[in-house]
């Protein structure tokens, strides 16, 4: 559905739960990785693009200092809660993504008090799209509009602020990709991010010419129970700390600062899982730069050769995708008109994205359906998308 219609289905949901209209809504889209696999909290390069898919959350203040809170696509049970004294809620968990957000905006004083609210979305939970983001984005956007404040806070600002709380109130050690991309999204356009210096330029990326197809294997995962995520971030610690020994003169603080030829010139000194994570790490950055400088120049072809690329990386090196996934990308690569495919997101399940021209957009779904069913009995979800729009606020009264 179109950003509007996602407004004013919130909109809706509200006022058929609490019986009158909200005061605003907060709307943020997810997000498809095309390049950048695990670089960003290695303090590397991501290319990124905001997707058509994505958060509201309609809301309005009240006086008790309660909030209260639903989501018809997590049962659409009423979930309360102390806006001054949060805790984690096993029973539903998503709500922690909305407590995380109140904590760090109280804590910057603006002192958020009793809201009720409704979520609705149409981004696939744990699909490697970043509903986590666009939940923690599209809720600092509402409660931004709600509450009277004197923060100053930027774009960066919002996105970092989303960033810590889902790492410290959820509890997943995730770069700033997932929240810049949903706050900086640009139609048309993909997004070059410079994870140290903060530093990003917007990048075309011409939709008459490439679309983007999401596949959604439905195998889901859960960045912050851990599972590889955690290992991997730990073990590109462990290489960085081993290169930095290894090379004193070069200043290493993170696999951003390792290069390839010391990556060749280690070759078998270091342990061997650490040098495959090192190896993704360090040549992915590199490829990310590749992949910018071909979009610029209108090369869509050689960008999506640098994804398929980078997919091999992640099953070779980094270990991070699963069989569905690769399923996904070698029954894409097969078909005419697809440019490149590869993993998106965290990893262990999610989705593919694949680059195509706009004309086999049919025969490709027609193709990954029979495909997937074929080998696991089910059907991927697919979601015709393109860049998108950034984050907004609506005040409604």
């Amino acid at each position: 559905m179109s950003r509007t219609d996602l407004i004013e289905r919130a909109r809706d949901a509200f006022s058929a739960r609490f019986g009158h209209e909200p005061e605003a809504v907060g709307v943020a889209p997810g997000r498809v990785e095309l390049l950048g696999n695990h670089t960003d909290y290695n303090e590397g390069f991501v290319l990124t693009a905001a997707i058509d898919r994505g958060i509201a959350i309609a809301g309005c203040c009240r006086e008790a200092p309660r909030v209260r809170i639903a989501s018809p696509e997590m049962g659409d049970a009423l979930v309360t809660f102390d806006p001054e004294t949060l805790e984690k809620d096993p029973t539903a968990p998503w709500t922690d993504y909305v407590k995380g957000v109140v904590e760090q905006l109280n804590k910057a004083g603006v002192n958020v008090g009793g809201f009720d609210a409704v979520v609705v979305s149409d981004v696939p939970v744990g699909g490697g799209v970043s509903s986590s983001a666009a939940l923690l984005v599209a809720t600092a956007q509402l409660l931004l509009s709600l509450y009277p404040h004197t923060l100053a806070v930027d774009s960066m600002g919002l996105a970092k602020l989303c960033r810590r709380a889902e790492n410290e109130f959820v509890g997943a050690p995730v770069g700033l990709l997932d929240q810049f991309s949903s706050v900086f999204g640009k139609a048309g356009h993909a997004l070059f991010l410079d994870c140290r210096s903060e530093e990003w330029r917007a990048v075309t990326l011409p939709s008459d010419r490439a679309r983007i197809l999401i596949a959604d294997t439905r195998v889901k995962h859960d960045l912050a129970a851990g599972g590889g995520y955690r290992e991997r971030r730990q073990q590109c610690e462990e290489a960085a700390l081993w290169f930095a020994a290894k090379e004193p003169g070069a200043q290493i603080r993170t696999l951003r600062d390792v290069t390839p030829e010391m990556v060749e010139a280690h070759a078998g000194e270091l342990d061997p899982v650490l040098e495959k994570r090192a190896r993704h790490i360090v040549y992915e950055n590199k490829r990310v730069r590749m992949g910018g400088a071909a979009l610029e120049s209108g090369n869509v072809a050689a960008f999506g050769e640098v994804m398929s690329n980078t997919h091999e990386s992640c099953r070779r090196f980094f270990e991070n995708s699963c069989e569905e996934v690769d399923a996904l990308v070698e029954i894409a690569e097969k078909q005419p008109g697809v440019y490149g495919a590869k993993l998106s997101g965290g990893g262990w399940g999610g989705c593919a994205v694949i680059l195509h021209r706009p004309d086999v957009t049919d025969a490709l779904s027609a193709a990954l359906t029979e495909g997937y069913r074929a080998r696991f009995g089910k059907d991927p979800v697919l979601i015709p998308t393109e860049a998108a729009q950034g984050a907004e606020a609506f005040r409604l009264v």
